[in-house]
């Protein structure tokens, strides 16, 4: 009768052992609860997030094919930093009338639509240090404006025709 060879040795099976346990318990205890957090978005966000994106996107290619910019893409890119450059610091610092400023002087769908597009992604700073992931415009402009200033700029919005809301 042959001897059986043991393919894992006892030191191995104790690593996999563990890196068992720490996925487990990674995935019933630690990441249920980032996600309760807020921490970590959750399938149905993520999912939520992709549906939202190709509708953005769709926005924008609608609005840039059926209307005109009233200025360059260069003039919106800027535009778009100044949103960010009043946004993009903690709430002290932030120069919120300066973003509401910048948003309202879009006319028009393809306005917003090339701001959205030049804003891209970006990073939200709190006291120096990166906080939470890249945001688009729509997402940075709501966790930084207050409810009234989100009013003012949908508000204005309407009044022009424009049928993108925040």
């Amino acid at each position: 009768m042959a001897i059986r060879k043991k393919i894992i040795n006892q030191s191995t099976e104790k690593i996999v052992i563990y890196a068992a346990g720490a996925g487990i318990t990674y995935f019933l205890i630690v990441k249920p609860l980032l996600v309760k957090l807020g921490i970590v978005k959750s399938a149905a966000e993520l999912a939520q997030e992709r549906i939202n994106a190709g509708n953005i996107n769709t926005y924008i290619d609608n609005a840039i094919r059926s209307q005109t910019p009233t200025k360059s893409v260069g003039e919106w890119t800027i535009i778009a930093n100044n949103i960010y450059e009043s946004l993009r610091y903690s709430g002290i610092a932030d120069d919120k009338d300066n973003a509401v400023y910048q948003l309202a002087r879009a006319k028009n769908d393809a306005d917003v639509a090339t701001i959205y597009k030049a804003f891209g992604q970006r990073q939200e700073y709190l006291f120096g240090l990166p906080y939470g992931g890249l945001q688009n415009l729509t997402n940075f402009v709501k966790s930084n404006l207050s409810d009234n200033d989100l009013i003012i700029v949908n508000s204005n919005y309407r009044r022009k025709g424009i049928k993108f809301t925040f």
